[in-house]
């Protein structure tokens, strides 16, 4: 299954169980593009093209604006620098990693593919986890996302954390 395959997946399983509305879906859509784009390059940072977003996903360039705006600000540990126009860009930086909260701190608003896609990128980072583990992972939390009811939502995502810190850790099953 192809990358675009599988996003278009996730989206239908995400509009047919949480009935998320269209503007925040392309967010979501938006802001996975860009964060897929952290965990390929495995950079701190990435340039890109809006035409490139836009053309991708099929939205508008100022719907990119609105994810760049809300998504990847300062206080969540992003740098962005945008230059409209002929020769344009989109550069994308990652701030120096912060403490990543602990599971148990996690509040239902605060958990979203991006927010999971960030402490994958600094798994990653930190060679901790491949690239394919990472990939793994993404869609393990992205199906535990598509869970209907929010509150087994945040236990799901809360478990896998706790489960995969403690595999990180060399604790639980052995194989």
């Amino acid at each position: 299954m192809t990358i675009e395959q599988k996003v278009k997946r996730a989206i239908y399983i995400t509009m047919a169980s949480e009935g998320v509305n269209q503007m925040g879906l392309l967010a979501d859509r938006i802001e996975r593009f860009i964060m897929r784009k952290l965990m390929e390059e495995q950079a701190q940072q990435v340039v890109l093209q809006r035409k490139e977003i836009a053309d991708a996903i099929q939205c508008a360039p100022s719907q990119i604006s609105y994810v760049l705006n809300t998504r990847f600000s300062t206080e969540r540990g992003f740098a962005v620098e945008s230059k409209r126009g002929l020769g344009g860009f989109i550069r994308i930086t990652i701030l120096e990693t912060r403490q990543l909260p602990q599971a148990a701190e996690w509040e239902e608003e605060d958990i979203s593919i991006g927010m999971i896609d960030r402490q994958l990128y600094a798994l990653l980072q930190d060679e901790i986890i491949s690239k394919r583990e990472a990939r793994l992972l993404h869609e393990v939390f992205a199906a535990a996302l598509a869970e209907e009811q929010k509150q087994t939502r945040l236990r799901l995502v809360r478990r896998l954390q706790e489960r995969i810190g403690a595999a990180l850790r060399g604790e639980g099953y052995e194989m």
